[in-house]
């Protein structure tokens, strides 16, 4: 619902005036500023008594409800496998690959060049 409020000021402070369809049950409310876009939001300050029952609802909700341990099923542990298994075999490959040029060849010739 989008409506128009009448903005006036008193002394040093800034003060709305809100439609009927805007009432809150409260005498006091939070606001805050989006930065970017300026928006401001209205949200009203539950009094002490609304805050006590509030608190009062969410204990007997939980003391009514099952804990997590009767809602969460079990379930089943598979054997867990290395991370790095995978990885393992390349580079075994790799190192054979390696071993295998390293290797007098069979004619047993053996070449080493060296700059000086």
């Amino acid at each position: 619902m989008l409506a128009v409020a009448k903005v006036f000021t008193t002394g040093n402070s800034q003060a709305g005036r809100l439609p009927t369809a805007f009432r809150v049950d409260a005498s006091e409310v939070w606001i805050s500023k989006n930065e970017v876009t300026g928006e401001m939001t209205l949200k009203p300050q539950a009094s002490e008594d609304q805050r006590k029952r509030n608190l009062k609802k969410s204990f007997r909700l939980i003391d009514e409800n099952p804990s997590a341990e009767d809602f969460i099923p079990e379930r089943e542990i598979k054997e867990s496998r290395s991370p790095f298994s995978e990885r393992a075999e390349p580079a075994t490959a790799k190192r054979r690959k390696l071993e295998a040029l390293s290797r007098p060849s069979s004619a047993g010739l053996n070449c080493v060049t060296a700059r000086a």
